[in-house]
Parts: structure tokens; C-alpha cells; sequence
């Protein structure tokens, strides 16, 4: 017991003079206390920063509280106690104080504060390129309105002490050497200041951003070194397909604040008023903030008004064809429907002149009156028509429109316009819908006539004589007055699916691991594997050129051979083969168990110390013959997109990896300012191999789950297919390198559409 308390006692004093402070001298700088009369918000998120400053340590008061972070704040701020109290016992409650301070330097981790010391030191050349950073919430630092002082809050039951005693120990290094020092730090509880945007507008930039980025931002108010404020807007955006890229927006004054608000809030109305005429798309631009844009445009708050001319000026001329169109097609409209109306008197003649003949053949007197009534039909007929003709002519009425003519419109001159736009052409479609149901009563009043005009000009052909014509009466034959019905063939499509591979991707892998697992041996599936290491470059070099040298590669395989373990040099037998593990080991694949054994390249090659370089020639051929039988079995099972990324052009004449998820691709390449993205778009039934579970494992205990869990890979042989550059696109994404430093990244991409397979 002696022994522990001498070892505590060593381990506090060396602690202590890690932090310079002792306890017998300390400075009143750090003893000093000035009044706090920090009033604690009523409604306040907790789990957000809003503020974020460089502080200067030394204006930093260290208050002390016996509660954790998760209590409220009203209850931390009521119990607590300056650091002086539990530094330099007066009384007995100032004893059980110290014996808490003792307690928590001994738990501290030396090695901590000095992380955040390495951390600090970074911020200070650098604002993080996020605003906040890991473990922000470790620092519970407050700032006091009315008294305009900074004071740390310390929950003395917290376990986290690390960010107290670096405070602690810089604040004490600072006053003894009369040196300033400023830490970055986010300040709890405070809301914006409301000096560039008030709060309403924040939150009114916040709901723009969701709009056309589909992410909810983050709105930072950051004061640098010199207490200079900007606002700095953090979020995600698409860029590409699924792919995400962080963005920050950073506005350094009001006068842009402004500009930017009223850009989006612009953009913003314009795409909820008018949701099928304009949808602004954002990109990545060159200094990692957000451009947006509208037809391949960049819209700019200077270019703003510019736009909105121009769009009036588009849509007014869109709204004097439409309605030009529209009495084209209301005069149409009129002249079918006179037509149709004329043809449907013509055919209630005929069909009375029909039913007429019908009721007189019935009796002598009637075949007679039918006889010399309908003499001279021609002539009565058509003077019915044209006084039907004279009934049905009308004044035309044309469609008239008021435009306005200014030298600036502004957004609700659009809105109007384009709004205008929208009824007018719904009403051109009403008519033009209008049109084929006439034209289709049209037909079906032309193939009814056609049929009563046959009908009594077979009677009519009959009526030389009044003989001829009793005759003609007295037979049996019908003729039909029925219309001739058109058949019409409904073609069925098939609507396929279209494969997306974040919601898609586990089905598919598990139906392709299923099917591949019958349908490949397992020397093929060893071969397959073979293709998903670096030996694919030495697969692709045999398949091209026959006498390349491999000595080098073979050694470097060799290197691997004696830093695995697998063989000794003297050693010329493998007793185990493929069995390494006993069965009884289990191991975890895509959250599921099995027992089976991952593959080993160096065996499936059987490579050995005296393994010589044609003898490793050997075995890359077999494989690559093994893995060209198996791409003629092998089908895709679903129209999919597989990605590559390259540092230049793609080599179409090689056996290639690529991935389902386009992320994926563009990591092999990620150090590069410029990358390459190739996109092949694989119809079904094209040849090809999925990396599923099986190329990865043996399945001896029939335990391997079902699935792509290990790779999202695909192998094509790009010699056997013949590609068309289909379209090509360019954006930009930032990569995070570390809590400063981003990268933007220009992404080309080609995408390819294989129009056959070649023959072999």
C-alpha cells in the first residue's frame, strides 16, 4: 500500500511539472476571478457548435463543476467552483475539492494533451476545412455577453480531463513567459451574432441548400486570428450518379452575404414556383464552394438579373408561338368539326333515305312512293347540305395576349409570364387532344357514309325500271349497313429495371454468387482469383506478347513466399496445401459466419524458391486460359454500369477489373489532380465475371455466404468487346486529406456503350 502511494505520489509530481504548475506558487493570473453573469439559454441544441473563434488562453477563467456533460447546463453552472478552490484548500468542502483535482490529474493521459497540442497547432495555420473537428465537444468553453469573458466549464465526472489540464498548462506557460497563445475552439451555447445574416436568413439559407443539394448544410459563424467573422456553410452535393462531395461555401462580409442570400433565395423561388421549368443543378467548383447552374450555366448573383431578362425574353417568345399555334389549332379544331358535322348530316340523310326504302319494300304502294320520291335525292341532299353549311358558319376567335415591355423584369414578371406559358400550353394540348378524338369521330362518320352511300348506290343502280326495281325489292339478300371495324394491334413492352447499386447491389450479388458457384469449377474460380491481384498485369502481358521477361515479378513473388512463411528454403514439401486452419475456426463474412479457408495466391501459382520463370510462365497461361473458358460461361445477369479509373487512356485490348460502385473506381486513382473515369454500360447476357464470395474462398463446408461482401469488382475482357464513346461529362469532388487540408479533384468521365461482342 506504502509502495502504490509513493508511486501515486511520483506519478502527481511528475504530472504536475508536465503542466508547470506548482502548488505551493501559483501564479494569480490563474487564482484571479472576475464575476460571471452568464444567463444559460432556455432552448438551445446542445449537440451543435455554432461559434467557432481563436481564443487567447489567458482570457480563458476556469470554472469547475461536480456534474457531467450531460447534465443541464443550469445545474453545471449553479454547482460550480473556481479552479483556485480545488487547487488551494481554504476549508474542509475545499479539501474534498482537491482530493478531486488529485484524482483527475492521475487519470489524465499525458499523451492526449499532447495530441491536441499537435491537433492545435495545426489550426493555427489553418482553419479545418469542415469548421469543426473530432472531439470538439471536449473543450465546454462559454462566453459571457455581459461581462464580454470567456470561461471553461469543467464536469469534474466526466472521464475526458485531457482538454482542462492542456488549457491549464498553456494558460500557465503563457503567463509565465508574458505570451500570448490562442486555441481554436467552438464556443457552447452561443447562437449567431446576426451581423452578416440574421438568424431567419441562416435558417432561410439552410432550406435553400437542402433544395438543390438534397443534404441538409451546416452554418458556421468563424472568427480567425485576428477576430475577423466570416460564415463558412458545410455540406454534401451529388456530383456524379450516386457519388457525394463535401463542399464549403465561405462569405467574408455582408455585402456578399447579401449577394449570396438573394442568389439562392432567387434560385430557390424560381424552382419551387416553377418545379417543370427550372431545376438548378449544383457542382463542385474550383475552390471546393458550389456553383449552380441551369442549362450547362453557371448562375451568378452578378449574372442574375442578366438571366432573368433573358428567360422572360425566351419565355415570351415561347408564349407568342404557343399561342399562334393554338388558333392554328382552334382553326383546325373548327374546320374538322364543321366537316364532321357536315358528313354526319349527309349520313342522317342517307340513313333516312335507308330506313325509308327499308319500310317501303314491305308492301306494293311503298316500293312504288319509294320509287318516285327519292328520284331526284342527289339534288334535295345537297341543298340541305348548304343550308346546314350556312347555319354552322361562324366568326372566328382568335386568342389575344398582353405582354409586358420593360427594361428590367424582375422574378414575378417570370413567374406570371411562365405561368401563362404552363395555361397556354395545357390548352394547346387540350386542343391538339380535342383534334384526335374529332378526327376520330371523323373517320368513323366517313366509314359509315361510305358504307349507307354503297347501300344506295346498289339501290339506286336499281332503279332504271319500276320493274327492275320490284324485282330488286323482292330478294332476300341483306346488304349491311355495318361499319368496318379497325384492328388494332397493342404491343406489350417489357419495363426493366434499372439496376442502381446502392439499393440493388446485395440482391445481385447474391443471385451472381449463386449462379457462379455451379456453374465454375474450382480450378477456374482459382484462376478468377488470380485476376483480382497485382498478377492480372503478368496475365495481360502473356495474353499480348509471348517472350516478355516475368524474372522480376517472379522474385518479387518469391519475396512474398519467405515474409509469409509459407516454405524455408530447404523446404520442398507443403504437408498442409490449401488446409492452413483447422475447421473449427470461424470467421465473419458480410455479418455472417462460416468456417472456410481464404485463398492463397502463392499456392493456386505454386510458387516455391526453385520455381523458375518458365515454370511460372506456365502457370499464368494455364490460368489465363482457364479464366477465357470461364468469360465464355459467364453472363451478366442484369443491365449494370461498371466503372474504371485510369491515369490515361483506357486499354481496350486487355482483361480488365471494374467496379459496380463508380466511388470505388475513382479510389484507385485518388492521388491524382486529374482522373480518368470510364464508365461501360453492360447490357444483359454480355460475357463477364463477378468477384462474389466464391473466387475469395473455398467452400469445403458448404458454410461461405452468398454475396459480394469482399469486392464490388467485375472482370471484362475489353479485347473481345467492341466499344461507342457514347457522351462525356466532366465534374469536380473534394477529398479530405486531413481536418485542414482538401483536395479538389477534376473527374473526366467517358461513357462507353458496347454495341457487340467481337468474334474470337
Amino acid at each position: 500500500m506504502v509502495k502504490n502511494t509513493k508511486e501515486e505520489n511520483e506519478l502527481i509530481k511528475n504530472k504536475l511539472k508536465y503542466l508547470e504548475l506548482d502548488l505551493n506558487n501559483i501564479p494569480d493570473e490563474i487564482k484571479e476571478f472576475y464575476p460571471i453573469e452568464y444567463k444559460p439559454p432556455k432552448v438551445y441544441d446542445e449537440t451543435k457548435y455554432k461559434v467557432y473563434r481563436y481564443v487567447d488562453i489567458r482570457q480563458i477563467q476556469i470554472l469547475l463543476t461536480d456534474k457531467n456533460r450531460l447534465d443541464s447546463l443550469n445545474e453545471r453552472f449553479k454547482s460550480a467552483s473556481t479552479i483556485s478552490s480545488y487547487l488551494e484548500p481554504e476549508n474542509e468542502d475545499d479539501i474534498e475539492k482537491h482530493t478531486t483535482f488529485l484524482k483527475m490529474l492521475r487519470e489524465v493521459d499525458i499523451n492526449k494533451i499532447d495530441e491536441l497540442e499537435k491537433e492545435q497547432k495545426e489550426y493555427l495555420k489553418e482553419i479545418p476545412f469542415k469548421v469543426k473537428y473530432t472531439n470538439n465537444y471536449l473543450w465546454q468553453i462559454f462566453y459571457d455577453k455581459y461581462t464580454q469573458q470567456y470561461f471553461m466549464l469543467v464536469p469534474t465526472e466526466d472521464k475526458n480531463y485531457e482538454a482542462f489540464f492542456y488549457v491549464l498548462k498553456n494558460k500557465i506557460h503563457s503567463i509565465k513567459n508574458k505570451k500570448a497563445k490562442k486555441i481554436y475552439v467552438p464556443i457552447s451555447y452561443l447562437d449567431y451574432n446576426n451581423e452578416f445574416l440574421k438568424k431567419s436568413e441562416i435558417e432561410d439559407l439552410e432550406k435553400y441548400l437542402w433544395l438543390f443539394t438534397k443534404e441538409w448544410p451546416t452554418v458556421y459563424e468563424v472568427y480567425d486570428k485576428k477576430d475577423n467573422l466570416s460564415i463558412q456553410i458545410v455540406g454534401e452535393t451529388n456530383v456524379y450518379e450516386k457519388i457525394k462531395s463535401i463542399y464549403k461555401i465561405e462569405i467574408n462580409n455582408e455585402n456578399d452575404a447579401t449577394k449570396f442570400y438573394k442568389l439562392l433565395k432567387a434560385l430557390f423561388i424560381l424552382q419551387t414556383e416553377l418545379p417543370h421549368k427550372y431545376n438548378f443543378e449544383t457542382k463542385i467548383s474550383s475552390n471546393g464552394g458550389l456553383e449552380f447552374l441551369y442549362n450547362n450555366r453557371i448562375i451568378e448573383y452578378e449574372s442574375l438579373t442578366r438571366v432573368i431578362n433573358e428567360e422572360y425574353e425566351k419565355n415570351k417568345n415561347e408564349l407568342k408561338e404557343l399561342v399562334k399555334n393554338i388558333n392554328k389549332e382552334k382553326e383546325e379544331l373548327e374546320n374538322i368539326n364543321k366537316d364532321t358535322k357536315n358528313k354526319e348530316i349527309e349520313y342522317l340523310n342517307k340513313e333516312k333515305q335507308i330506313a325509308t326504302y327499308m319500310e317501303c319494300k314491305k308492301s306494293f304502294l311503298g316500293k312504288v312512293k319509294y320509287f318516285f320520291k327519292y328520284k331526284k335525292t342527289k339534288k334535295q341532299d345537297n341543298e340541305e347540305i348548304k343550308q346546314e353549311k350556312k347555319e354552322l358558319k361562324k366568326e372566328k376567335e382568335k386568342i389575344k395576349i398582353e405582354i409586358k415591355q420593360k427594361e428590367q423584369y424582375t422574378i414575378e414578371d417570370l413567374i406570371e409570364l411562365c405561368k401563362e406559358n404552363e395555361e397556354k400550353n395545357k390548352k394547346e394540348k387540350d386542343i391538339q387532344l380535342d383534334k384526335k378524338a374529332m378526327n376520330l369521330k371523323k373517320e368513323s362518320i366517313e366509314r359509315k357514309l361510305n358504307n349507307a352511300t354503297k347501300y344506295i348506290e346498289e339501290i339506286e343502280n336499281h332503279k332504271k325500271s319500276i320493274f327492275e326495281f320490284w324485282k330488286f325489292c323482292n330478294k332476300d339478300e341483306i346488304l349491311e349497313l355495318t361499319e368496318g371495324e379497325n384492328e388494332q394491334k397493342v404491343e406489350k413492352m417489357e419495363i426493366q429495371k434499372t439496376f442502381d447499386y446502392v439499393e440493388d447491389f446485395e440482391e445481385f450479388g447474391n443471385k451472381i454468387d449463386k449462379i457462379q458457384r455451379e456453374l465454375f469449377s474450382k480450378k477456374e474460380c482459382d484462376s478468377i482469383f488470380i485476376a483480382s491481384t497485382n498478377i492480372l498485369d503478368d496475365i495481360n502481358n502473356l495474353k499480348n506478347i509471348d517472350d516478355i521477361n516475368l524474372e522480376n515479378n517472379l522474385d518479387i513473388l518469391k519475396k512474398e513466399l519467405k515474409e509469409q512463411n509459407k516454405l524455408s528454403e530447404q523446404e520442398e514439401f507443403d504437408v498442409f496445401g490449401a488446409v492452413v486452419e483447422d475447421k473449427t475456426k470461424i470467421k465473419n463474412l458480410g455479418n455472417k459466419k462460416h468456417r472456410e479457408i481464404a485463398k492463397n495466391k502463392l499456392q493456386i501459382l505454386n510458387i516455391k524458391n526453385n520455381t523458375n520463370e518458365e515454370e511460372y510462365k506456365e502457370s499464368i497461361k494455364q490460368i489465363l486460359k482457364d479464366i477465357q473458358t470461364a468469360l465464355e460461361k459467364g453472363k451478366s445477369i442484369n443491365d449494370i454500369s461498371l466503372y474504371v479509373s485510369e491515369k490515361g487512356k483506357l486499354n481496350t485490348n486487355e482483361l480488365k477489373i471494374l467496379h459496380i460502385n463508380p466511388e470505388n473506381a475513382i479510389e484507385q486513382v485518388k492521388y491524382n489532380e486529374k482522373i480518368n473515369l470510364y464508365r461501360i454500360n453492360v447490357k444483359k447476357d454480355v460475357n463477364l465475371i463477378a468477384l462474389s464470395n466464391i473466387m475469395y474462398y473455398d467452400n469445403k463446408n458448404k458454410t461461405l455466404p452468398l454475396g459480394m461482401d469482399i469486392s464490388d469488382e467485375i472482370l471484362l475482357d475489353l479485347s473481345k468487346l467492341k466499344l461507342e464513346l457514347k457522351r462525356q461529362n466532366l465534374f469536380r469532388m473534394n477529398q479530405i486529406v486531413n481536418n485542414v487540408n482538401v483536395n479538389t479533384k477534376i473527374i473526366c468521365v467517358y461513357e462507353y456503350d458496347i454495341i457487340n461482342e467481337k468474334e474470337s
